[in-house]
């Protein structure tokens, strides 16, 4: 019995550690009240809008940061916009609308993600949502 609880004491922190290095929680925005998740390699966040404006400001914004756009798949209540960066890294962006009010975005640049341009890139979709302000 010994040698069991010594296992599932084992098994229950590498369960934990393996499920706190894989997910952090990012701030979108300079206010704080924005906040996002970086989940292996994938950046995602809500925005007050709906998916169809979210997709128009998706591919202003990949247009702006010189991506080259590869596969786009609209579907009514989203969209997948798939593109590659100077690199040639895949860049991913998923668009789900959440709710009536709310839609998703799921950024994923590479194979391993990078953070920080996933976050520049949400955050030039934001300010075009946002109307430039």
């Amino acid at each position: 019995m010994t040698t069991f609880k010594h296992f599932l004491i084992i098994a229950i922190a590498a369960a934990g550690l393996a499920f706190a290095a894989g997910c952090q929680h990012v701030q979108l925005d300079s206010s704080g009240k924005n906040i996002g998740a970086f989940n292996y390699g994938e950046l995602s966040g809500l925005l007050n809008t709906t998916a169809p404006v979210v997709t128009k400001a998706a591919h202003d914004a990949v247009k702006q940061l010189g991506l080259v756009e590869v596969a786009v798949t609209d579907r009514k209540f989203g969209s997948t916009i798939v593109c590659h960066d100077e690199n040639d890294l895949e860049v991913t962006l998923t668009i789900q609308e959440a709710n009536s009010l709310q839609t998703s975005l799921h950024i994923r640049w590479g194979k391993g993600g990078d953070l920080e341009r996933s976050r520049q890139l949400y955050g030039l979709v934001d300010q075009i949502v946002s109307g430039g302000k």
